[in-house]
């Protein structure tokens, strides 16, 4: 039974079934020499007689029959092995904890939960600040299903998929007038303006690069941030401008400055382990994700 595969087993049911050659060939797309071939094969592998040749064709024996069931079963066997799992979300009842930088869990972070809400009731979310030096070793712990950030401080050994093509914008606070006194990116040069701690929400370079090439000379902020959500109260009491990702400035409904050129644009990213990438409950958690920022 050494030399019987999984494709023996095809042909052999298929011989059973057509009980001719020539339309097995056909129906697989082979040549009638080739469906010989595994004729013989399989009449060597077994000690009894499997197919009586007659005028109308093979005539299976009842020993091939017999055989043909087992084989039907292994075949089935093996081809459930490569369909889906049938996945519902509704029955889920345990924790999945997410890792978010802060600009995931200000602008994405919200819609999934209410659609994991909707889809899942019973399925609780812990979300976890993104950190540069552990998200990946935490992935692959397998204590965590998915990592939200900048693709450029996911680690690069972590399959990813894309979300969106973000860019910093220019903001100011509700009541302020700097934005009806700026035109062009160079017209920044008269106001102060307020920065943010680097870290895997925020790029200063982006920024830097931006205002250098559109003749903007670099001055020391008057403050720096540790984080966006800070920003707002830090407005109403100061009139200055800041550079912050678009969705951001969505989300805390920042009045936004806009200039006909912008920053470079920066990827953001949904990643996870290679070992969960089979997984129904990671395919359906990334499904959703995408769909936030669809």
């Amino acid at each position: 039974m050494d030399k019987i595969d999984l494709k023996h087993m095809r042909i052999f049911l298929q011989l059973v079934r057509e009980r001719s050659a020539s339309r097995v060939a056909h129906d697989a797309g082979i040549s009638q020499q080739a469906v010989s071939g595994y004729l013989r094969r399989l009449r060597d592998a077994f000690p009894h007689e499997i197919f009586l040749r007659h005028s109308s064709g093979l005539e299976p024996t009842d020993f091939a029959l017999g055989v043909a069931r087992k084989f039907e079963q292994i075949v089935a066997d093996v081809d459930d092995v490569f369909q889906a799992e049938a996945f519902d979300p509704r029955s889920l009842n345990r924790w999945v904890t997410v890792i978010a930088n802060e600009y995931a869990q200000l602008s994405i972070v919200p819609k999934l939960l209410a659609k994991v809400r909707q889809l899942a009731p019973d399925l609780k979310v812990r979300i976890v600040d993104f950190d540069r030096r552990s998200h990946a070793e935490r992935l692959a712990e397998g204590d965590v299903e998915l990592a939200i950030g900048f693709s450029a401080f996911v680690d690069d050994s972590l399959p990813r998929i894309s979300l969106i093509d973000e860019h910093y914008c220019c903001v100011a606070g509700e009541r302020s007038e700097i934005a009806q006194a700026v035109r062009r990116p160079v017209d920044l040069a008269g106001f102060a303006y307020v920065d943010f701690a680097d870290s895997t929400s925020y790029s200063g370079d982006a920024v830097e690069r931006f205002l250098a090439a559109n003749d903007v000379p670099l001055r020391t902020p008057v403050a720096t941030l540790a984080c966006y959500t800070s920003l707002r109260p830090f407005l109403e009491h100061n009139d200055v401008v800041a550079f912050v990702p678009s969705a951001i400035a969505s989300a805390c409904q920042f009045k936004r400055i806009e200039f006909e050129v912008k920053p470079d644009p920066f990827s953001v990213v949904a990643a996870w382990h290679r070992r969960t990438s089979g997984s129904a409950l990671g395919q359906w958690l990334r499904d959703l994700v995408r769909a936030c920022v669809g």
